[in-house]
């Protein structure tokens, strides 16, 4: 698991800097196969020339999703949130029910102890990691369930085509060409 934040937790042009340089992020593809990154039109996701560089050094061309696509793509992030909020629900739940079990309280006050942000940071990773291993019967990971389920996946052949995305999704990219 890899985290990048800005001290707001949100998404800026040196989070986004930083995330592109990442090793865990942009593994290179077998066979010099170019990855197609897909972004939404935040206002972080810029292309200068630095960006750029980077995108060249990891055989990576870059793609925004036209203005007012994302509730479209949502499905692909809140599926695989949704499967990481319930472990991580149960993990915190079996956590806390372990901690009265063991009377882990704060002295005087009958309160549970904070068990401090390397835990929380131990817990998402775990959460995310169970979730990148669990399979559909057929064996399709949640990502990539995901994918499918928004046009966004490889076809049978390993190849992406405009042609796999909804029809909503083809409309508003031959209505914003220039974006796409």
């Amino acid at each position: 698991v890899c985290y990048r934040s800005s001290p707001k937790a949100w998404m800026d042009r040196p989070v986004w800097s930083e995330w592109l340089q990442e090793p865990r992020v942009m593994k290179a593809l077998p066979n010099g196969r170019i990855r197609k990154l897909f972004v939404d039109n935040c206002s972080s996701h810029i292309t200068d020339e630095s960006v750029q560089a980077q995108l060249n050094a990891a055989r990576t061309s870059l793609y925004k999703f036209p203005p007012n696509a994302t509730d479209l793509i949502q499905p692909a992030d809140s599926f695989v949130i949704q499967k990481i909020k319930e472990v991580w629900q149960r993990r915190w739940e079996q956590y806390r029910l372990d901690s009265i079990r063991s009377q882990l309280f704060k002295p005087g006050s009958g309160r549970m102890q904070n068990p401090g942000k390397g835990f929380f940071l131990r817990l998402a990773a775990d959460s995310v990691r169970e979730v990148n291993n669990m399979r559909e019967k057929h064996g399709i990971s949640h990502a990539r369930k995901a994918m499918i389920r928004t046009g966004l996946a490889l076809d049978t052949n390993g190849q992406w085509r405009e042609e796999q995305l909804s029809d909503a999704l083809q409309v508003i990219i031959a209505k914003h060409r220039r974006h796409f």
